[in-house]
């Protein structure tokens, strides 16, 4: 071989190596295959990653279940009755009383079924009443919230003058906690006017404040009341007012 066929071999070699060198550069500095086929792996869809997730979902489902509370709540309650009664036309004397009573009440979220009775032996008579209530604030029956309710009383009165008065009544109840456990509540109960054969035409508002400590699920409270009755008698213009205001406390248990 001569020296000018081995010169332009060497070139040849050294151009195609440069060449290659190039080519090489150019596809690892604009095309990367590692980096396409890692953000492919990112979005890609597979049964395990279904089937893990949906466990997961199933575990956090089970744990709400056992930790959120219940949409269901109860309550009972007794209270003792202690009252002066006043009849402001004068026509009868001023007297004190006492009496008991006894309170339920069943919720589901923020609806809810009441019903309270009370014996009155001293003045021989009994209440039963029943509620719908609607709580439009607050999330359960021991937290700060404002409950609307609508029900019926029955008073069954016995003696010699004995008689039933049934009235509708509207009420709205704020219950107020100051601290973790201590609070204050308000009621305001208005008696939809009702005519009696006996009594006559009958009107009657009850509005009570007290305040109340819980201890858990077991409530200590007390209360001061007043209970405004306005009879006109039958073929009687006339309108007596009788008054009974006093002090109820007693306990309420919340399960």
């Amino acid at each position: 071989m001569s020296r000018f066929s081995f010169l332009l071999l060497l070139c040849i070699i050294s151009f195609g190596l440069h060449s290659q060198a190039q080519t090489a550069s150019k596809w690892s500095s604009g095309f990367d295959w590692t980096k396409r086929a890692a953000d492919r792996e990112k979005g890609r869809w597979s049964l395990s990653d279904w089937l893990a997730i949906k466990e997961k979902n199933k575990m956090m489902d089970q744990w709400l279940s056992m930790n959120s509370p219940s949409p269901y709540e109860f309550m009972l309650g007794g209270s003792y009755m202690s009252y002066d009664k006043h009849a402001q036309d004068g026509s009868l004397a001023d007297s004190s009383h006492t009496t008991f009573s006894g309170e339920l009440a069943a919720y589901a979220q923020f609806v809810g079924l009441g019903g309270e009775y009370i014996n009155n032996a001293a003045e021989d008579y009994s209440d039963l009443s029943g509620m719908f209530n609607l709580r439009i604030l607050g999330n359960s029956l021991q937290n700060t919230g404002l409950t609307l309710s609508y029900g019926m009383r029955t008073r069954d009165i016995k003696g010699a003058a004995a008689t039933k008065l049934s009235q509708q009544f509207g009420q709205a109840a704020l219950q107020l906690y100051l601290t973790k456990y201590f609070g204050m509540d308000l009621k305001y109960r208005y008696f939809m006017p009702a005519t009696n054969d006996q009594m006559g035409d009958v009107k009657e508002a009850y509005t009570e404040a007290g305040v109340f400590i819980d201890f858990k699920a077991l409530r200590i409270f007390g209360a001061w009341y007043q209970e405004s009755q306005k009879l006109t008698a039958p073929a009687s213009t006339i309108e007596s007012i009788t008054d009974r205001t006093g002090i109820r406390s007693g306990i309420k248990i919340f399960f």
